[in-house]
């Protein structure tokens, strides 16, 4: 599975839009998460324009005041989504291949970057990764410290879902994509 998870910081540029709908268009990419879109809505129009041609289905979670809002869409000729998740800061997309019986779930998260939120956050993070029942991969801007080196200690949650982050070389900005595979739910 080809995609990828980007902050946008607002998706308010035309620029963005030809980004998102080029790389859906020239790397075939099966699903795009874009975090931080800071979109109340966005039209159906603005959404085909940016699946680039492609038949994606989208879903979207408007931004908490002045930052958030989270947009996770699929290739819907080699993806079927079949259920939906919608929680205060993420969406969960439950999906199988059209060419195949494989499932996955695929998740999009924006953590707040406000103190007083993170507990709600890694709260609902703990209940959702405690009810996944397939194979699972989870990105987006966590807004969390990761290592134990770090200030923060809410690594804790990732590690106690024997979550794994996927290495990512090369890139300029920061984030995590995560998986969990089912063997190791608890």
């Amino acid at each position: 599975m080809k995609g990828f998870y980007w902050n946008s910081r607002g998706l308010s540029d035309l620029a963005k839009y030809c980004y998102i709908s080029d790389a859906i268009r020239d790397r075939h990419l099966d699903f795009v998460a874009v975090m931080e879109t800071g979109k109340e809505d966005l039209s159906r129009t603005n959404l085909n324009r940016l699946s680039g041609g492609v038949d994606f289905v989208w879903h979207s979670l408007p931004p908490r005041g002045q930052s958030g809002g989270v947009l996770l869409g699929i290739n819907a000729t080699v993806l079927d989504l079949t259920f939906i998740v919608e929680g205060e800061f993420f969406i969960k997309f439950h999906l199988q291949n059209r060419y195949g019986d494989f499932k996955r779930i695929l998740m999009s998260v924006y953590g707040p970057a406000q103190e007083e939120f993170k507990s709600a956050f890694l709260s609902e993070l703990v209940r959702t990764c405690q009810q996944n029942p397939l194979p699972t991969l989870i990105g987006g801007d966590f807004n969390l410290m990761r290592h134990s080196k770090e200030k923060n200690k809410d690594n804790a949650v990732i590690d106690s879902f024997d979550l794994h982050e996927i290495v990512l070389t090369g890139r300029q900005f920061t984030g995590q994509i995560l998986y969990q595979t089912q063997r190791m739910r608890r």
